[in-house]
This record gives C-alpha cells, structure tokens and sequence, in this order.
C-alpha cells in the first residue's frame, strides 16, 4: 500500500464517520426540537370538536366540577346547555354566511384589477375552497 492510498484511505473514513456521527446528531436535535402532535381529543383549531354533544359535556363537567354539582342539579342544569348548544349552532351558520357574502363581494370588486387568466385562478381557488368546507362539514365527528 502506497502513503498516497494510505492517505486517501484515511480521509474516506474520517469522512464517514464524520457523516454517520453527524447525521446521528443531526436526527436527534430535530426530533428533539420537533413539536408534539396536538391532543387526539381536539377536532379544531380551538380545542374543541364540531359536535354539540361534546360542548355540552364539556360544560356540565367543568361546572360539575368548578362548582361541585350534584348529580340531580347536573340533570337540570345538561339542558339548558343543550339548548345553549343549538342557538349557538343557529348563529355560527349565519356568521358563516355573512362571511361568506362578505368574501364574494370583495372577490367580485377585485376582479376589474385582475387579468383573465387570474380570474379564472381565482374561481377555481373559491370552488377548491367551497368543496373542501363541503367535504368537511359533511364529515362526522370524532365523538
């Protein structure tokens, strides 16, 4: 063995032990660094699910608990949190819709600024949009 192929030989495996320890280090700092998965309980953005029965049961436990309820003062108490649950449901429905008008109003008003060809990217951003929220309402919950 010639010192130049003895020379090359040992730098090929600083080289490889350079990338092994390194991408050994490397995994483990971002796996460290990675954040946590959100709680397998939580349906949405705000912790909460998109069924009522779950914020009824939800608010009976927290006031079940926070004030010490009975179980007779919890089964007066359950509908009126139904009830709660329905209007806010109610009003939920009609701010979306008024979202929603708002939104094509202004699509509508920016459509003279854009060419035809971002027009058309535009509509077919809003139907992707409206069949995902389709799709999504249609969904059952997870409860």
């Amino acid at each position: 063995m010639t010192v130049k192929t003895k020379l090359l030989s040992g730098l090929a495996a600083i080289f490889v032990a350079g990338l092994v320890v390194g991408g050994s280090v490397g995994f483990h700092v971002a796996r460290s660094k990675a954040p946590a998965p959100p709680p397998p309980e939580r349906h949405d953005t705000k912790g909460g699910s998109r069924s009522g029965g779950d914020f009824v049961e939800k608010m009976c436990l927290r006031q079940q608990k926070d004030l010490g309820l009975s179980d007779e003062q919890l089964a007066k108490i359950k509908p009126v949190y139904e009830q709660a649950s329905t209007e806010l449901k109610a009003v939920n429905a009609e701010n979306y819709e008024r979202v929603r008008a708002i939104y094509r109003a202004s699509h509508e008003r920016i459509k003279p600024f854009l060419t035809t060809n971002q027009v058309q990217k535009l509509e077919e951003k809003i139907r992707e949009r409206e069949m995902r929220f389709k799709k999504h309402s249609q969904e059952k919950p997870k409860c």
